[in-house]
C-alpha cells in the first residue's frame, strides 16, 4: 500500500501490504468511445448529404451508408449494456466549413467527409478486432468492418 503523500513510501507492515494484481481488461474503453462517436457522426454526417444530392442513385447509396451505421449503433449499444459498459453522452463537432456547404455542388465536399469518417472507423474496427480479449467485441468488429469497407468502396466510385 502506498502513501498517498508521498507515493515513493511503502509501508512495511504486512497488514499494509498490497499484492499488485495485474488486471487487464477485455476492451479498451477508450476505442469504444471513439468508435461510437465514430459512429454518430457517420450518421449526421449521412444526414446532411442526403438533404444536399438530388442524383436518386447517390441518395439510395447514402441512406443505405446511414442505415448501416444505425444498425451498427443498435448493436454497439447491445454490446456495451451485455458488457455493463456505459458510453458517455456525446458532444462531438463535424469540422465542416459552412461555407463548403455553401459552393456550387456542396455533395462533393460532404461525400470527401463522409468517406475521412469511414476511414477513421476502419482504424477502430482494426484496433478493436486485433486488441479486443471479447470475442463478442471482435466478432462485432470484424463483421462490422467487412460491411463498412464495402460501402468506402463503393463511396468511393461516386
Amino acid at each position: 500500500m502506498s502513501s498517498c503523500v508521498n507515493q515513493e513510501t511503502k509501508y512495511c507492515d504486512s497488514i499494509f501490504k498490497e499484492e499488485e494484481n495485474n488486471i487487464e481488461s477485455t476492451i479498451d474503453f477508450n476505442l469504444i468511445d471513439c468508435l461510437n462517436g465514430s459512429n454518430k457522426k457517420t450518421i449526421h454526417l449521412a444526414t446532411i448529404t442526403f438533404n444536399q444530392i438530388k442524383n436518386l442513385e447517390t441518395l439510395q447509396f447514402i441512406l443505405k451508408i446511414k442505415k448501416d451505421h444505425q444498425k451498427i449503433d443498435a448493436e454497439l449499444q447491445k454490446l456495451t449494456e451485455k458488457n455493463l459498459i456505459i458510453i458517455p453522452k456525446l458532444v462531438y463537432d463535424l469540422n465542416i466549413n459552412p461555407d463548403s456547404l455553401k459552393a456550387k455542388n456542396p455533395h462533393f465536399y460532404l461525400l470527401k467527409a463522409l468517406e475521412t469518417e469511414i476511414k477513421n472507423q476502419i482504424r477502430v474496427f482494426d484496433k478493436i478486432e486485433k486488441t479486443s480479449q471479447n470475442i463478442d467485441f471482435k466478432l462485432f468488429a470484424i463483421k462490422s468492418k467487412k460491411l463498412v469497407l464495402a460501402n468506402l468502396d463503393a463511396l468511393k466510385t461516386f
